[in-house]
C-alpha cells in the first residue's frame, strides 16, 4: 500500500467520529450560545411577549431599573444570604469527612460513605417534600425533637415565619449537599500520606498541630473547590425555594426566599417582560463567570495549560 492510499485510509478512519462532533457543537450552538446571544439581546430591548413584534431598542434602561428597583435588590440579597449560610456545608463536610475516615477503610466507613451521600441520590423534590413536613411549625419533625430535648414545646415556623425562613432553607440545603463535601473532604483526606503524619508523631506534633501544618495545607485545594463551587450553586437555587414557598416564585413567606432566579422566573412567566427578566439574567450570569474566573485563578488550571503546552 503507497504511502497515498494509506493516508486516504487514515482520513476515512478519522471523517468517522466527525458526524458525532457536527451533532454535538450544534446541539452546543442551538441549545446553549443562540438562547445565550438572544438573551444579551433581549436585555437591550423593551419586550413583554417574544415573538410579538413589540421590540422597542432601549439601552441599558432595563439594567438600571434592575438596580433601582428595591424587590430585584431583596431578591439579590437574599440570594447572597442563602449562598453564605449554604457555605456551612463546607466545614460540617469535613468534620463528617475526619470521623468516618477515623473508621478505617472496612465496611462500616463504606455504610457511612453511602448513607450520608444517599440524600444526593434520592430525587430533589422528594427531599423538599419531605422537609416540609419536617420543617411544619406544628407537628413538625424538627419542632418534636427540640420539644423532647429541651423539655417544653418549640413551634418554630422554619418555613412559615420571616425570622426564621432562611435558616429552615438552610437546613434543607444542608442536607441535601453535605453528603457530596463529605465524600470530597473524605477523598483529599486519604489522599494525603500517612507517613507525614507518622512523622509528625516522631516529633511530638499534636492533634491541632497535625491538622495546622499537615492536613490544612495539603486540602486547600479542595477547600477552594468546594467554596467557590458552593458560591455558584447557591446563586442558581430555585426549585427548593421555589417548592418550599408553596409554588410561588414570590419567595414566601415575606418574599424572605425570593433568589435572583425566582424573580427572573416571575418576569418571564407570571408576569411576562422579558426584557426585565433577560436583563436579570445576564446579571446573574455575570456573578456566576466571575466566581468561576475565581476558580480557574485559584486552582491554577491555566497556569497549568500553559505549562504543559
Amino acid at each position: 500500500m503507497s504511502t497515498k492510499d494509506r493516508r486516504i485510509r487514515n482520513l476515512k478512519k478519522q471523517l468517522r467520529w466527525y458526524p458525532f462532533l457536527i451533532i454535538s457543537l450544534a446541539a452546543l450552538v442551538l441549545f446553549v450560545y443562540i438562547p445565550m446571544f438572544n438573551t444579551a439581546r433581549y436585555s437591550l430591548y423593551d419586550i413583554s411577549i417574544v415573538g410579538a413584534g413589540n421590540e422597542t431598542f432601549i439601552g441599558l434602561k432595563n439594567y438600571r431599573t434592575l438596580l433601582g428597583q428595591s424587590r430585584f435588590l431583596r431578591a439579590l440579597g437574599n440570594t447572597f444570604a442563602l449562598t453564605l449560610m449554604g457555605l456551612v456545608t463546607i466545614p460540617l463536610g469535613f468534620f463528617l469527612a475526619v470521623l468516618i475516615n477515623s473508621l478505617g477503610r472496612g465496611r462500616t466507613q463504606a455504610f457511612c460513605r453511602i448513607g450520608f451521600y444517599l440524600p444526593n441520590i434520592i430525587t430533589g423534590i422528594s427531599v423538599i417534600l419531605m422537609f416540609q413536613a419536617v420543617l411544619q411549625g406544628e407537628g413538625g419533625l424538627l419542632n418534636t425533637f427540640l420539644s423532647f430535648l429541651f423539655r417544653r414545646k418549640i413551634s418554630i415556623g422554619w418555613i412559615s415565619d420571616i425570622r426564621y425562613s432562611k435558616i429552615g432553607a438552610t437546613i434543607l440545603w444542608c442536607w441535601m449537599n453535605m453528603g457530596y463535601s463529605m465524600l470530597m473532604n473524605l477523598a483529599s483526606l486519604q489522599a494525603i500520606p500517612s507517613e507525614l503524619y507518622e512523622a509528625s508523631e516522631i516529633d511530638g506534633a499534636s492533634a491541632w498541630d497535625k491538622v495546622r501544618y499537615i492536613t490544612a495545607p495539603l486540602m486547600k485545594n479542595c477547600f477552594t473547590f468546594l467554596l467557590v463551587t458552593g458560591v455558584i450553586n447557591g446563586l442558581s437555587r430555585f426549585t427548593d425555594l421555589f417548592v418550599l414557598g408553596s409554588n410561588s416564585s414570590a419567595g414566601l413567606p415575606g418574599g424572605t426566599l425570593q433568589s435572583i432566579l425566582m424573580y427572573i422566573y416571575q418576569f418571564s412567566f407570571e408576569v411576562p417582560s422579558h426584557g426585565i427578566s433577560s436583563a436579570g439574567s445576564m446579571i446573574l450570569f455575570a456573578l456566576v463567570f466571575f466566581f468561576t474566573m475565581i476558580n480557574v485563578k485559584l486552582t491554577g488550571f491555566l497556569e497549568d495549560e500553559e505549562e504543559v503546552g
